[in-house]
């Protein structure tokens, strides 16, 4: 999948990557699954998930509702407070002032010390900072980027191939909606 540009600020490209353990490679277009694999080899979560350890009460299917909400967060921010609000009553998080650079700072941190703990304070805190809602799984191939566009309306992971391996899910879908308006407009003028 394309990397250019789609890294999130701070602690929320975690989120980001622990989003894309589940993705549709361009190569096969068929649903993966890495999470399984991941949470059964330590140094493998560590280089491409975290570096915060999985506890024990992190189970498979907890860790894939958990993501299974974001994504659907970042799939619809408008209708995202119902997926969300499900996981954050599984998890208590308190408040902490934190003095970062001499201003002191608000910041969420998990009562518990789980992994999904860990990445829902990282979520509320890119919450009240105004990030989160950046944070978009594509239309066409689901990848999580980060939208770093200025009105943040970015709709697809890329325009552009941007590599061997890329997929230009944007261009795909601009092309084949102007080939569904021309075969509309046909199938008008022959009507």
């Amino acid at each position: 999948m394309q990397q250019h540009n789609q890294v999130a600020p701070g602690d929320l490209e975690e989120v980001r990557r622990f989003i894309n353990t589940w993705s549709i490679p361009n190569q096969t277009r068929v649903e993966t699954d890495a999470l399984p694999t991941l949470m059964n080899d330590a140094h493998a979560w560590a280089r491409q998930v975290s570096l915060y350890p999985r506890q024990p009460a992190d189970s498979l299917p907890m860790l894939s509702t958990l993501r299974l909400a974001l994504r659907q967060a970042c799939a619809d921010h408008d209708q995202h407070d119902e997926a969300l609000n499900a996981v954050f009553g599984a998890v208590a998080l308190q408040a902490k002032v934190k003095s970062i650079e001499g201003v002191s700072q608000l910041r969420l941190e998990s009562l518990q010390k789980t992994y999904a703990g860990h990445v829902l304070s990282i979520v509320a805190n890119a919450i009240a900072a105004g990030h989160f809602s950046r944070l978009k799984t594509c239309g066409d191939c689901q990848w999580a980027f980060y939208d770093h566009t200025r009105s943040g309306t970015k709709r697809w992971c890329g325009m552009t191939k941007g590599g061997p391996q890329g997929r230009a899910c944007g261009t795909i879908a601009k092309v084949s909606a102007f080939r569904q308006r021309a075969a509309d407009k046909a199938r008008k003028g022959d009507a």
